[in-house]
């Protein structure tokens, strides 16, 4: 689970008391000799330890880019292993994320993303600076399974669309959905969705201009291979998982999702009595 923006900072603030301590940035050249082999802390805490009071010092420059971890086993002489434990524990912490591909960055703080009565996605960052994108990646007709059937008030074997989406900000995926709609009521919904790029604006030209939220699940689990390759996360990375049903105003189910997130960048904020007037992106 995803820490407060303020355990956040007093983790941060502890990480620089001991900065002094640590004698560390990132060009430091004797940053292997602080650590100390026999003394009772595990190399591979130690040099957690160190960088997170690098982070905490801004040691990483304005991409927050870590070294590789064949850099920082050559830096502090230690093999791979023990620098991946350390990197582990700093995401673990919210220090840092991995994202494959790409290498370690320095975390930002979490975004806050409400859950109540109207829940969207675009309405929930709109006060955010970063651009928002949504993208359909897979969609087809399939038969409801008795999950599904049951979710959306449906038949077994009645058709519904099967959707998978990823939404980012700033081109870094935040989260990433799977979501069932009957397919009866929305005919060509992912073409829709394709067009319009919002669940919201779909609904709406299939004449729902407005649904609520008629339940949310909230729970946290480490992800498969193809959710952490969708988010470019580490498949060590726990992602906060909310299975959700949404209904017009008649109490209809109109769409059954289970959205996973990156639980090291988005924070869920649960408000059951938010009321936020849905708009078209």
């Amino acid at each position: 689970m995803a820490m407060t923006l303020m355990e956040k900072a007093a983790m941060e603030n502890a990480a620089t008391e001991n900065a002094a301590a640590a004698d560390s940035t990132v060009e430091s050249t004797t940053a292997a000799s602080a650590v100390e082999r026999g003394a009772g802390v595990a190399v591979w805490l130690q040099i957690e330890q160190i960088l997170a009071a690098e982070i905490a010092a801004q040691g990483f420059g304005e991409d927050g880019r870590l070294p590789s971890e064949a850099e920082l086993a050559k830096r502090f002489s230690v093999n791979r292993h023990t620098i991946r434990r350390a990197m582990l524990g700093l995401a673990a912490r919210g220090f840092v994320s991995v994202e494959q591909g790409r290498g370690t960055f320095v975390q930002p703080a979490a975004i806050d993303y409400s859950i109540g009565r109207r829940t969207r996605f675009t309405e929930n960052l709109r006060d955010t600076s970063a651009e928002i994108t949504h993208e359909v990646l897979v969609a087809c007709k399939i038969k409801a399974d008795p999950v599904v059937a049951q979710a959306l008030k449906l038949r077994s074997g009645t058709a519904v669309y099967q959707i998978d989406t990823v939404h980012s900000a700033d081109g870094v995926p935040l989260s990433c959905a799977r979501s069932w709609f009957p397919a009866t009521r929305f005919p060509d919904m992912p073409e829709t969705l394709r067009r319009l790029g919002s669940t919201t604006a779909a609904l709406a030209e299939f004449g729902v201009n407005d649904y609520t939220r008629q339940s949310s699940r909230i729970g946290s689990v480490l992800p498969d291979a193809e959710t952490a390759r969708r988010l470019g996360i580490n498949r060590q990375q726990p992602t906060l998982v909310v299975e959700n049903i949404d209904a017009d105003l008649d109490g209809v189910p109109v769409k059954y999702g289970i959205t996973h997130f990156a639980g090291d960048r988005v924070q869920l904020l649960v408000e059951p009595d938010k009321d936020v007037a849905a708009r078209k992106p």
